[in-house]
């Protein structure tokens, strides 16, 4: 899930490779922690949550989301850095200089609305012209997918369509498969619903409309690609007989353009893989990161052969109600887990069984989100319980709550310090 109004059992926070499952209940151990009665819903949950770890390394959409998440932070540095003053205003103003704030308002219409709506009735779509001005001056007319309902209440109402609501069909479809969950119409539901209308033809097999969602998750922007294929299906008179049917389709005439040329959706991923690669490689190249780097690029490259040699995997996941199947296992044991915490920040993390863990610090990636959070104006170190219980030491202190940006000046650096040191931040203070 966005961290959004979807939080309300557990979210997944892309780029940050963090998964968080909203229990006191331990976590560490997910063999026990999918066994147990009393924690088994808590593991659907996780299930659900880990489907968007994967998306976010296995799509175009979810390479997006990383390439735009560390690109913000590297823009952010670079300008605290070469200022020329020792402090820095916040909350840091998002100008154009580099497309940044071009890149936030595309991101927000590809994603679509994040908030939840428990009851619709599909009435129409309606396609939006949106201008987005890039750092040159040069205006961009982007697509926006309006959907038009009826809410329980005989209101109407709309909310924009998006990669968020494609996302959470899979997750929900999926989870739904394994164990029995209901889940408000919209984000979860919106494929279908809009399906059940648009083009009744298709049929409401839950897993060909979850390969529809993921051919279209491999698209910059998703609901373009969602609703034009809809719009095929009913010029072309297409009758899906399988979900590799539904992907083959979704894909085959889908290309994309540039000024370096041409590129089918596979090839896209692949170059957008490259980017993020060296994206996490530069903000983690420093010695004291080399496990989570030699990490980082062992579940990536693993993620890009996955897309290549089992492109339809997210819709064979699950055997039967209760049962994973092998495939979600060979998956598992080849890309291991995300960094994962419960409510209490107890943690824990499942490393891919062909790499050697030693040194691995998978919540170092979250401290790009608390850097980004000073930059906001934040003050408190987002880590501080997590570092307070971690099982070798307490690594905090009372910079911690005030001002991390001092960590990176101490002896013994804390994950933040490590960060803020190392990006050359260390002198840059924050004020307002």
């Amino acid at each position: 899930m966005l961290i959004t109004e979807l939080e309300t059992l557990g979210y997944y926070e892309p780029g940050f490779l963090h998964l968080k499952i909203n229990t006191d209940e331990e976590i560490s151990d997910l063999n026990q922690f999918a066994k147990d009665p009393l924690t088994a819903p808590y593991f659907s949950t996780f299930f659900h949550e880990y489907i968007h770890f994967l998306q976010n390394l296995t799509t175009v959409s979810g390479l997006m989301t990383s390439l735009f998440m560390i690109d913000l932070i590297k823009d952010m540095n670079w300008e605290v850095i070469h200022d020329g003053d020792p402090e820095f205003k916040v909350p840091y103003v998002i100008t154009n200089k580099n497309n940044v704030k071009a890149n936030i308002e595309l991101r927000k219409i590809y994603a679509g609305d994040g908030r939840t709506i428990p009851y619709i009735l599909y009435d129409c779509y309606v396609v939006e012209a949106v201008n987005v001005e890039d750092k040159d001056g040069r205006v961009v007319t982007v697509e926006r997918y309006r959907v038009l309902y009826i809410d329980n209440a005989r209101q109407q109402g709309s909310f924009y369509f998006g990669s968020t609501c494609l996302t959470e069909y899979v997750a929900h479809s999926l989870q739904n498969l394994f164990s029995k969950r209901d889940h408000p119409d919209v984000p979860y539901l919106a494929p279908e619903i809009i399906l059940r209308k648009e083009y009744p033809e298709f049929g409401d097999d839950p897993m060909m409309i979850a390969a529809l969602c993921d051919a279209c998750m491999m698209s910059f922007h998703p609901a373009q690609t969602f609703f034009n294929t809809i719009e095929r299906m009913k010029k072309e008179g297409f009758i899906p007989v399988s979900s590799a049917d539904v992907h083959a389709f979704a894909l085959e005439k889908l290309t994309f353009k540039n000024k370096d040329g041409e590129y089918t959706p596979l090839e896209l991923f692949d170059h957008l893989m490259g980017l993020v690669l060296k994206s996490y490689d530069d903000a983690t190249a420093s010695e004291i990161f080399k496990p989570n780097n030699t990490w980082l690029k062992h579940i990536f490259t693993a993620a890009k052969s996955l897309r290549h040699q089992h492109s339809l995997f997210m819709t064979g996941l699950v055997k039967e109600e209760g049962k994973l199947s092998d495939l979600f296992y060979f998956i598992f044991r080849s890309i291991g887990t995300p960094f994962f915490t419960n409510k209490t920040h107890s943690g824990g993390f499942v490393p891919p069984d062909s790499i050697d863990y030693a040194g691995i610090q998978p919540y170092q990636l979250l401290v790009f989100k608390e850097v980004i959070q000073v930059y906001m104006g934040g003050t408190k170190c987002g880590l501080y319980d997590f570092c307070k219980k971690r099982p070798d030491k307490d690594i905090t202190n009372e910079h911690c709550l005030t001002a991390p940006w001092k960590r990176g000046m101490e002896a013994e650096l804390c994950p933040f310090g490590q960060f803020w040191k190392t990006w050359g931040l260390n002198g840059e203070t924050p004020v307002r």
